[in-house]
């Protein structure tokens, strides 16, 4: 039977030990080794902390710039409104910007900035008083301060409120004249020479910019002004189908478990209506109902189809343009 060997054993045996260094050579060499370890790992970290802090200064100045660009300074342009609803191509030019840019919901917009709302588009903002300003398609809104706007071209539309209410009065400019509200609600088209102003509720009044021209314009009236001053009044009801652009702009918020009378008295202020009940138990019975269900992208009487679906409750509209609430006939 033959035996493994041991080859590198029998070559150290045959050798021998090796005599062993002296101490002050052994620690002569190992200081030398290890200083030059400690060189190399030191140059390493220098070289690491060195692009570590030039990375970081290019981040702080590309990042200082942008801030520059996209912030407004404290005090100089302070936000005026909010994004409630936005509806399709709707864009941004922020203050001493030079290009546009897609405006995000819920987004905080500063004044000096200007909006454009492209062909099928359309925007609603809210203000800090709780005033909503909805801009139609192929519109171009500028916001100065909060209670100064400037409409360049297409139709805005404002509802500040009830008259008591307590904000300052929104004055609207265009190049022909000036649309200051007296708390309601009312549209503003701007068209070359040419100002229109719809009253749907309250009053509004309007200077003309190129005369000493006057006028105050009334719920469910239509008043034109031209660049010589000469104003046009003419009959313009609450409820007519062209103040529908608006009204899908509008919404009523998250109404799950809302009760149904506020949700109600909006549908009624947001389509020009009149609310009424179909005899007191009806309206008692309408202040116990609480809604269930999301309104996303409706208009107000679609909303209040939706919601009373899951109620015993129905409406029709009436002769003289009232929401009318009803038991539900079986």
């Amino acid at each position: 039977m033959s035996t493994s060997r041991d080859l590198l054993g029998e070559v150290v045996n045959a050798v021998g030990r090796r005599p062993a260094p002296p101490r002050e050579d052994y620690e002569y060499v190992l200081e030398s080794a290890m200083a030059a370890w400690r060189r190399k790992v030191r140059s390493r970290r220098r070289r690491r902390w060195a692009l570590a802090i030039a990375a970081s200064a290019a981040i702080a100045a590309v990042g200082g710039a942008t801030l520059l660009r996209w912030l407004p300074p404290r005090g100089l342009m302070p936000v005026v409104a909010v994004t409630a609803v936005i509806r399709a191509d709707v864009t941004i030019r922020a203050p001493r910007e030079r290009d546009w840019h897609p405006l995000q919901p819920s987004a905080e917009v500063a004044a000096g900035s200007r909006l454009r709302t492209g062909a099928r588009a359309g925007l609603a903002l809210r203000l800090d008083d709780g005033t909503s300003v909805r801009l139609d398609s192929r519109s171009e809104l500028e916001l100065q301060s909060a209670t100064t706007m400037r409409l360049l071209s297409g139709t805005l539309y404002v509802d500040s409120g009830p008259a008591d209410h307590s904000s300052a009065h929104l004055r609207i400019e265009t190049s022909t004249g000036t649309a200051t509200d007296v708390g309601t609600i009312f549209e503003v088209r701007a068209e070359p020479g040419r100002l229109r102003v719809r009253v749907r509720e309250g009053r509004v009044q309007v200077d003309a910019s190129h005369s000493a021209t006057h006028i105050e314009s009334v719920a469910g009236e239509e008043l034109e002004l031209n660049d010589s001053g000469v104003p046009r009044h003419r009959r313009f009801a609450p409820t007519d189908p062209a103040w529908a652009w608006a009204e899908a702009l509008s919404s009523p918020g998250d109404v799950e478990n809302r009760p149904l009378l506020p949700f109600l008295a909006w549908v009624a202020r947001e389509t020009g209506r009149k609310l009424q009940f179909q005899g007191p138990e009806v309206e008692a019975h309408a202040r116990e109902v609480v809604l269930h269900g999301k309104t996303r992208d409706l208009t107000p009487l679609q909303a209040l189809d939706l919601m009373l679906s899951t109620t015993d409750l129905e409406y029709m509209l009436s002769a003289d343009e009232a929401i009318v609430i009803r038991r539900r006939f079986e």
